[in-house]
């Protein structure tokens, strides 16, 4: 299946922001009135699953569901209560122009953690992308990364509710942890009531 993780960063450019791995292309937005042209480009690719960062205020998704049409899934990445502090520090220093790297696992098949991770820079964010073969894989990686100081932490690309909690626990509460859902009606067949 075809992936796409949205992530939104001031002064992105989609068409240069943009980076394509196997079955994933990463796009970086710099505000979400470009998500409707960036969603018409994904589709276009063949795209089945579009992932929008925690960054991309849930609101949006029904915006790209809509402009993605039933046959795409849409997600956005939320965090739980334990991560609502560290998040809020992470959005403080963000917004005062001084933002911690932040870090998106996402699972790859055939990945290595340590070889195959990479830093993307655009304006003061720096974002590490670190695939992972599978989710067994995560906790270790996210502990090492909160234990660096990494500012944020999220996962994309399938991880299990177990998996996703299995990483909350490794962190503990050192970086805010946010994981991708659904609401209802993108689990229903295409065309079905909620």
């Amino acid at each position: 299946m075809k992936k796409a993780i949205v992530y939104e960063v001031p002064g992105a450019d989609p068409r240069r922001d943009l980076i394509q791995r196997k079955d994933l292309t990463i796009v970086a937005i710099s505000e979400p009135g470009e998500l409707l042209a960036v969603t018409a480009d994904l589709v276009a690719e063949g795209v089945a699953l579009i992932e929008l960062c925690g960054g991309v205020s849930p609101r949006w998704r029904p915006v790209v569901s809509a402009a993605a049409g039933p046959a795409v899934r849409v997600s956005s990445v939320s965090f739980g209560i334990e991560s609502l502090l560290p998040a809020a520090r992470f959005n403080q220093a963000y917004l005062e122009g001084r933002p911690p790297a932040q870090a998106f696992l996402f699972l790859e098949a055939g990945a290595d953690p340590s070889a195959d991770r990479f830093t993307r820079t655009i304006a003061l964010q720096h974002t590490i992308f670190v695939p992972l073969p599978d989710e067994a894989d995560a906790p270790a990686v996210a502990r090492e990364l909160a234990a660096r100081g990494i500012g944020l932490i999220e996962l994309y690309g399938g991880f299990t509710s177990a998996g996703a909690a299995a990483v909350i626990d490794a962190v503990d509460a050192r970086a805010p942890v946010g994981v991708g859902g659904f609401t209802l009606e993108a689990t229903l067949p295409c065309g079905a009531a909620a």
